[in-house]
């Protein structure tokens, strides 16, 4: 038989990730995108962010960042304000209760990435790192 493709190994640990992010978050009543917008949205400190931020972030359509951000509004998480640019835009911030979250999802996210390289060399792990940045800029043009 021949070699596991690259692949279908990629996709599968996507998907292990996205099982063990819901599973960890259920307890505190979120989804594991849910936790991953809170982790993006602390990360970007201070740096204005918008619904279209999360849209190319996540890769997903204005349909469903809208519902997950109406979901997380209604959940307390964020808030959704307008611009001082422009007031068509809403920026988004995390609230008090979010920001008490992120503690908590930014040692999950970390436990994560270290058990991705658990038992490379520090070589290894930084051409792991590498090869998943490479196979991200597939398709993009340079600047």
């Amino acid at each position: 038989m021949p070699a596991r493709r690259l692949g279908a190994w990629l996709r599968d640990a996507e998907h292990q990730m996205n099982f063990e992010m819901n599973e960890f978050a259920r307890p505190y009543g979120l989804t594991g995108m849910q936790m991953s917008v809170i982790d993006f949205l602390s990360r970007r400190g201070a740096t204005d962010t918008f619904q279209v931020d999360v849209e190319r972030e996540f890769h997903v359509q204005r349909s469903t960042a809208s519902m997950l951000i109406k979901r997380m509004v209604e959940r307390d998480l964020v808030t959704r304000v307008v611009a001082d640019q422009d007031s068509r835009k809403r920026q988004l911030k995390l609230t008090p209760q979010g920001n008490r979250l992120v503690p908590l999802v930014t040692a999950h996210l970390e436990q994560q990435d270290a058990k991705m390289v658990a038992g490379l060399t520090a070589t290894e792990a930084r051409a792991f790192r590498q090869a998943l940045e490479n196979v991200t800029r597939w398709g993009k043009t340079k600047e």
